[in-house]
């Protein structure tokens, strides 16, 4: 086992590891701990929050295909145990506990500890560091308060760093920030934000096809997931849209396919050519609005339609709204209002590559829906939705990589984050 290069002493940390010693009291015993598997070990320890679990898992489950024969132990609450992959094993989270990290560390005896998401456990990482065992960190993004530590935080997090053999942060403002705080810009790298591509929602391409044949000379948008009280807004954005394409096509999907009755008999009253996916079954040339009222159809949807607004984005309740990354996934170019809701991380990444639009009114929308039936502008937003949706399984591997090339380099030194006194 390679011993990582002794930053200098840290009297905080120091502190922090001794008042641990005070009160863990003797090693906890280990029943039901098989004996340590034969072969390369990393002890994969996750931080609490779901999407730190999740990144700690995509990461796993790439680095176990690569190598298969690589022995992993993770610290995981037992309610998820059945998310990890056969033949990884669970143990109970060690927490800031003395014991039960020297417990692990006598036990496991770990190549290397690898931490994932927001943390940086001081009696963890310093009695890592004593055992002589490498710390790596993956999809590091410190919090908020990071950004203005305390004097004492800030020695604390300074000492912490230091003791880190590699470190992968999720974005450049992370790594510009652990760069304040002590670490060594060489041992740190930009891994991304890390995400499984969404599954495409399936369709029958007959049915694709033959939608496609009957709309192919005609501008066709998408209003997913309409909420009732959203439907006047949509209405005024297709009308202003339709002044710039007199034969444009919505295809209006609510949220409560129980509401196309009124509404088809509240738009017909409006002069609307009106026609129902479980009436007409499929457009014909004359309707200028088609109500998808089957909501289990949104992989046909999003495969004819190139532009699609999603909708209660404007702000209506809605209980249950629709990701943004499922049209992603299938090409559509997305629209959307400033009420982003539960899907706000996922929006943001797709405003910053460029891969959505937001827009604030219907009349912002219909100007939005026009723009976009110039083809090359729909395909250029949904080509960058598309490298959204498949690049955070790319940073997975990046990152699964870069941990087993660290392991496998077994004459490189592994590390000098020393980031001086504390």
């Amino acid at each position: 086992m390679r011993s990582p290069v002794r930053p200098k002493a840290s009297l905080l940390l120091w502190s922090r590891m001794a008042l641990a010693r005070l009160v863990s009291g003797v090693p906890l015993p280990v029943p039901g701990w098989r004996a340590r598997p034969e072969g390369e070990l990393v002890w994969l320890v996750p931080d609490e929050s779901p999407d730190g679990f999740g990144a700690a898992l995509m990461v796993l489950r790439r680095m176990l295909k690569m190598r298969p024969d690589l022995q992993v132990v993770v610290s995981a609450p037992e309610a998820l145990g059945p998310q990890l992959p056969d033949g990884v094993l669970r143990i109970d989270p060690a927490g800031e506990n003395l014991s039960n990290i020297r417990s692990a560390l006598r036990h496991w005896q770990p190549d290397a500890v690898v931490l994932s998401g927001a943390q940086l456990p001081p009696t963890l990482i310093g009695e890592t560091f004593e055992a002589g065992v490498p710390l790596l960190s993956i999809d590091m993004t410190l919090p908020e308060a990071a950004l203005n530590p305390g004097f004492t935080q800030r020695r604390l997090m300074r000492a912490a760093l230091s003791r880190l053999s590699r470190i992968s942060v999720r974005d450049a403002a992370s790594m510009a920030l652990i760069g304040r705080l002590g670490a060594d810009p060489a041992h740190v790298e930009v891994g991304g934000l890390m995400s499984e591509p969404p599954e495409p929602l399936r369709c029958s391409e007959a049915e694709r096809a033959s939608i496609a044949a009957q709309t192919r000379t005609r501008p066709v948008w998408l209003a997913a997931s309409v909420p009732a009280a959203e439907f006047p807004a949509v209405i005024e954005a297709h009308a202003r849209a339709q002044r710039h394409a007199h034969r444009m096509l919505l295809i209006l999907a609510p949220e409560r396919p129980e509401d196309a009755d009124d509404l088809a008999e509240t738009l017909t009253d409006q002069g609307w050519i009106v026609e129902r996916r479980t009436v007409e079954g499929e457009p014909d040339g004359d309707a200028q609005i088609f109500l998808a009222d089957d909501a289990d159809e949104y992989g046909l949807w999003y495969r004819v339609a190139p532009v699609t607004w999603m909708g209660g984005t404007f702000g209506a309740e809605t209980p249950s709204p629709r990701s943004p990354l499922e049209p992603a996934a299938l090409g559509s170019a997305i629209l959307h209002g400033p009420g982003t809701g539960p899907f706000a991380a996922e929006y943001a990444r797709l405003d910053a590559a460029r891969a959505a639009r937001a827009v604030t009114d219907e009349t912002a929308l219909g100007d939005a829906v026009a723009d976009l039936m110039a083809a090359d502008k729909a395909a250029m937003l949904a080509h960058n939705a598309w490298a959204v949706t498949s690049g955070g399984a790319g940073a997975a591997e990046a990152v699964a990589r870069m941990v087993l090339n660290y392991l496998d380099d077994s004459s490189e030194d592994p590390g000098d984050l020393t980031g001086g006194a504390v």
